[in-house]
């Protein structure tokens, strides 16, 4: 698939926007057009072969209608990390979403809903309205291993004071 890119001067009306809520074990995406017409509902899991499915079922839709997919991924360096790089290594354009603005979207309905259609229904609408001005998802290669060693190390700290305290338990309860 060939890199793609936003041309500042290019009609709003010539994308396909998806809109993507994302989570730990599934991620819902809203496919719609700059009018907000919904066109479909998709939810995958979080695995590479389900990321597959998305691309081409994406893709497909943007060639039926004649549009160029565009992702717009709600926090691209939580949850989405695996999906936002899997989209960029395959040419497609994804923009990072930041949470408050999809829920500022969401808080301005009067009614307030929520669901993770409605919430990527809102991340779609971000991303029509801000387009040009969003960033570019970047997930950072860096940053993730060294939140995935504070995690690690964070969960052998606790690891070793639950060890401890056990061993304290029993020393002191043989002690009695």
């Amino acid at each position: 698939m060939f890199k793609q890119y936003l041309n500042a001067g290019q009609k709003r009306e010539s994308y396909l926007y998806v809109g993507m809520d994302l989570h730990k074990k599934t991620h819902t995406a809203v496919l719609v057009n700059c009018w907000n017409e919904k066109f479909e509902t998709l939810v995958i899991e979080n695995k590479l072969v389900e990321f597959e499915k998305l691309a081409k079922r994406v893709n497909k839709k943007a060639l039926t209608l004649g549009l160029t997919p565009v992702y717009g991924l709600e926090n691209a360096y939580g949850h989405g990390r695996s999906l936002a790089v899997f989209l960029l290594e395959k040419g497609c354009v994804v923009k990072d979403i930041n949470p408050a603005l999809a829920y500022d979207r969401r808080r301005s309905a009067p009614t307030m809903k929520k669901n993770d259609e409605y919430d990527a229904y809102c991340v779609a609408m971000v991303l029509i309205d801000q387009l040009h001005t969003l960033p570019d998802a970047k997930p950072a290669d860096n940053y993730w291993t060294l939140s995935q060693l504070m995690n690690r190390r964070d969960t052998i700290v606790n690891d070793a004071i639950r060890l401890k305290n056990a061993l304290h338990e029993q020393v002191s309860a043989k002690l009695t």
